[in-house]
């Protein structure tokens, strides 16, 4: 779509300049710079918005790969990720770790096992 806008002049400069540099046209540059402008903005609107679920200040932070995995566009230099984990931990309503040798209860539908008795040869 084609659109036209009135931007400062050193501002196109510095932006045809850079599109040179990395050898691409000026509309992928931009494009690019309002995608990541509205990325940011979600993701900062969404943690504001979950400030109080620290849970899903957490996920606000992570992006979905197509294989289901997520991941930190930030990486490990972001802190407000960090903290946020830190605010999860915290919370001890958020999140308890389990011990897997510890005895599990029994489900209240389940029936009680009885021993069997082995048969003698």
């Amino acid at each position: 779509m084609k659109t036209t806008f009135d931007l400062p002049e050193p501002l196109m400069r510095r932006a045809k300049a850079a599109a040179a540099h990395q050898g691409r046209p000026l509309r992928d540059l931009v494009a690019e710079a309002i995608e990541a402008k509205l990325a940011a903005e979600e993701a900062a609107a969404g943690t504001r918005a979950s400030q109080d679920n620290p849970w899903k200040a957490f996920m606000a932070r992570l992006q979905k790969l197509p294989d289901g995995t997520y991941y930190n566009p930030e990486g490990i230099e972001d802190d407000a990720f960090f903290r946020t984990l830190d605010t999860i931990r915290a919370d001890k309503h958020a999140w308890q770790p389990r011990d897997p040798f510890a005895p599990q209860p029994m489900p209240s539908d389940a029936p009680a096992e009885t021993p069997r008795k082995r048969k003698r040869a």
